[in-house]
């Protein structure tokens, strides 16, 4: 079952699936994002690490894809279609965050934190997704506004991201194909995970190749 977060605080799971994966598919006939691992797409795997820890998961897709958004869809993750996905990572990102936020803020809820994740790791366990939440939930309440959080395996940073609410307004104005690297540089707290799937993603079909496998 998702875990909640407690407090009144809530956690939004931003899954970004709005990219063109070029290194993928040269000429575009296939999207990685809907290539099958373990009997279903790439996108839906990943999806299920988010929603296997989280109440709430959006996924921000390009309008030129439908099929991932249907994939999405299908997996329980609420679809934003993104007009600026054409734009690269940063748009896609600014874009999903301010239409998640007036909503939230517009339904009179209190600002969210974000766990974000791109859509091309299938890998990513549920229980890093859920130590990253319980990281987070256990911060002092000061410290969780402005908060950074992502997994490390073998002291690789790896995603998803988890940061507080206070970061909303810097992530929705982000630009082009720049996601948040630069934004939150100096400013990640690590948390060592046994999770090789965190910083494993799917880039060319050799990638879908058997990898290493979860930890005990």
């Amino acid at each position: 079952m998702a875990g909640g977060a407690s407090g009144g605080r809530s956690i939004i799971g931003l899954l970004l699936a709005a990219g063109r994966g070029s290194r993928f598919s040269a000429d575009g006939s296939a999207n990685k994002l809907l290539a099958g691992v373990d009997g279903r797409p790439v996108c839906a795997a990943a999806a299920q690490a988010l929603r296997g820890a989280l109440p709430r998961v959006a996924a921000a897709v390009s309008p030129a894809a439908p099929r991932v958004g249907d994939a999405l869809r299908q997996a329980g993750c609420e679809v934003i279609v993104c007009d600026r996905a054409a734009e690269g990572m940063g748009g896609t990102l600014a874009q999903a965050v301010s239409w998640l936020s007036s909503r939230e803020q517009a339904a009179g809820n209190e600002a969210p934190a974000w766990c974000i994740m791109p859509a091309d790791m299938p890998w990513v366990h549920a229980d890093t997704v859920a130590a990253l939440r319980d990281a987070w939930l256990a911060l002092p309440p000061s410290r969780r506004e402005r908060a950074v959080l992502a997994p490390t395996y073998r002291q690789m940073r790896g995603h998803p991201v988890l940061l507080g609410p206070d970061w909303a307004a810097p992530l929705s104005q982000l630009q082009g194909d720049e996601g948040a690297r630069a934004l939150i540089s100096g400013q990640v707290t690590p948390l060592a995970v046994e999770d090789p799937g965190c910083v494993r993603d799917v880039d060319t079909p050799d990638d879908l190749a058997p990898g290493p496998t979860l930890l005990a």
